[in-house]
């Protein structure tokens, strides 16, 4: 486990490629043998990853969750925070980890594995909405999005309703921001796929949260882009109260529509 888990780690930071930002330095690691449990099951935390099982074999279900748990972390590592949508990013659903492990299979030689990993989501619209920023702008896309999100010290769990509540406005910012690292709106492209809509396994997994739907417009988005250059691009000469607008807006209070 732990070399094949080392090299993953490497592809990853090859992958994110954050100058500025190494790699965590140590990632705890725990193995929990569990008689009962004759899948596999995994977590993450900002410096620590842990899986569950009956047995270890040496097969596609442990690669991807060991790869799954893995992007999870890094997320938050490059990020500098979590708390991404629950509905269309992670938590149960998970399709941004679900596609960046694909990548992570294939390129540490598990071409199988990848093709795998890729069916068992493949026609469900938020698992392809990654395929299809990923055609267009590359995982470069999201290397870009989670250094953004890091520099403006932005962290999306304390956007909006308590994680892992689905929220119209954490949503808003994870869109614009993927926006800001595309150099384009990607609104439309992004509700073409679903999101904002309820999932089918949402109940299952979520049987506590409600979910109310919501829409992220193309002009919430350029609204959000605008208020982020006013704060974010201006400097503090001059404007004492800029911190605390900064502050405001990364709680959610910008001023997309």
């Amino acid at each position: 486990m732990g070399d094949f888990l080392k090299r993953a780690a490497r592809v990853l930071a090859r992958l994110l490629d954050t100058p500025g930002v190494p790699p965590p330095k140590a990632i705890d690691v725990e193995l929990k043998k569990d008689p009962k449990n004759m899948g596999v099951g995994g977590w993450a935390s900002p410096t620590a990853i842990g899986f569950s099982s009956s047995s270890w074999p040496d097969e596609q279900w442990r690669h991807w969750i060991l790869v799954h748990e893995l992007v999870n972390l890094y997320a938050h590592h490059y990020g500098g925070a979590g708390g991404y949508p629950s509905d269309w990013w992670a938590n149960g659903r998970s399709p941004f980890p679900t596609y960046a492990c694909c990548l992570v299979l294939a390129n540490i030689g598990l071409i199988e594995d990848a093709a795998w990993l890729k069916g068992t989501a493949k026609g469900k619209p938020d698992h392809d909405l990654y395929w299809a920023l990923h055609t267009r702008f590359g995982f470069e896309l999201f290397g870009r999005f989670l250094r953004l999100v890091r520099a403006d010290g932005i962290d999306m769990g304390k956007i909006g309703a308590p994680w892992p509540n689905a929220d119209a406005r954490r949503s808003l910012y994870t869109v614009a921001y993927l926006s800001l690292a595309a150099d384009e709106n990607l609104a439309e492209l992004i509700r073409a796929h679903g999101i904002g809509k309820k999932p089918a396994d949402w109940d299952g997994i979520h049987p506590d949260k409600p979910f109310k739907e919501y829409e992220v417009t193309a002009n919430a988005v350029d609204g959000l882009l605008a208020g982020r250059k006013r704060l974010f691009e201006a400097t503090a000469a001059g404007n004492p109260q800029l911190e605390v607008q900064r502050a405001k807006f990364r709680l959610g209070e910008g001023s997309g529509r």
